[in-house]
């Protein structure tokens, strides 16, 4: 997760189109206990890769390195940290059949990590743009079908939506 954490501080476009060679003498600066080497690298990149987080692909001859949706959600925490809010609700609603208990329980799970607040059972709010991340956690855990994302300037019920979010959680 520090590596990830790491990739997540230098703007994607960057690292999508960042050729190997250029990152070993990147990743050098990396802030950790050990000396990285070009085999501590290449075990990491190794690792990372059969776990599912990165694709390594060859365009043109150069390699690039690209997160997968599963990197993506298992920072989704350090996502929201960094997302700004705003003045708008962001509303979630879904109704997700038992059959698919598992990833539902997932996904919410990932509202709850991304900082959204249940108001009812099945519809939870932010005031944070993470529509994006959302729609990934939806498409990943096979329940996009099942899920309604709304934004929002007002509502009717303001007041309980701004408690909720002016609570601290734990």
């Amino acid at each position: 997760m520090e590596v990830l954490d790491f990739f997540l501080n230098i703007p994607e476009s960057f690292v999508s189109g960042l050729r190997r060679d250029a990152f070993y003498r990147l990743i050098h600066n990396f802030p950790h206990e050990q000396v990285l080497t070009c085999s501590n690298i290449s075990q990491i990149f190794s690792n990372l890769k059969s776990r599912g987080y990165i694709k390594v692909e060859e365009k043109d001859g150069c390699e690039s390195i690209s997160f997968t949706n599963k990197a993506r959600l298992a920072i989704v925490d350090k996502i929201a940290q960094r997302s700004k809010t705003d003045n708008k609700y962001y509303l979630v609603s879904f109704n997700i059949p038992e059959r698919l208990r598992l990833n539902r329980d997932k996904f919410r799970r990932t509202l709850k990590r991304l900082g959204f607040k249940q108001i009812q059972k099945s519809l939870w709010v932010l005031n944070k743009n993470v529509g994006s991340t959302v729609e990934l956690a939806a498409i990943e855990y096979n329940v996009n079908s099942y899920i309604a994302y709304f934004v929002s300037d007002n509502t009717n019920i303001n007041d309980v939506i701004n408690s909720l979010l002016s609570k601290k959680t734990d």
